[in-house]
């Protein structure tokens, strides 16, 4: 059954017990989890299960997902600092974060937001590019406004 994925909306998933890797304990895959370095790539993947109307974009550019209807997609982990949904090339040491160029970025896009702080529990949430930016200009939702984005 296709899921149509709708704004604001809180979705929550499980994946206790869903997942292994050679000889490694999954309590340990779960704590590599929690770290969006590491869950990035398989939760993009994942969402396309989830939700069948999104379709992945291999590689690395300006999205991760788009939909039938066109619209761009880019999935962001909100682990234990919090969210932060600048462009990648924005972020990380030595890296400047320009507003201008974040804002029109994010004008065009929906985050797909998925909280891994619990990890192997997920919850995800789509949140336009405008909305966030608006609540957000700085393109980061500090780790205190974990249960006000995803409500």
């Amino acid at each position: 059954k296709i899921m149509k994925l709708e704004l604001d909306k809180t979705y929550e998933y499980d994946l206790t017990d869903t997942m292994s890797f050679g000889n490694i304990r999954k309590e340990r895959l779960y704590e590599f989890f929690k770290d969006g370095r590491n869950a990035s790539f398989m939760l993009e993947e994942q969402l396309t299960h989830w939700f069948p109307n999104l379709t992945r974009v291999e590689g690395n550019k300006d999205h991760d997902h788009f939909d039938d209807n066109g619209t761009l997609y880019d999935a962001k982990n909100f682990t234990k600092y919090g969210l932060r949904f600048m462009p990648s090339n924005q972020m990380g040491a030595g890296r400047k974060f320009n507003e201008s160029i974040a804002w029109k970025k994010a004008d065009k896009l929906v985050y797909i937001c998925c909280d891994i702080v619990d990890f192997p529990k997920v919850r995800v949430v789509f949140k336009s590019g405008k909305d966030l930016v608006n609540s957000y200009p700085k393109c980061s939702v500090p780790k205190k406004d974990r249960e006000i984005l995803f409500a």
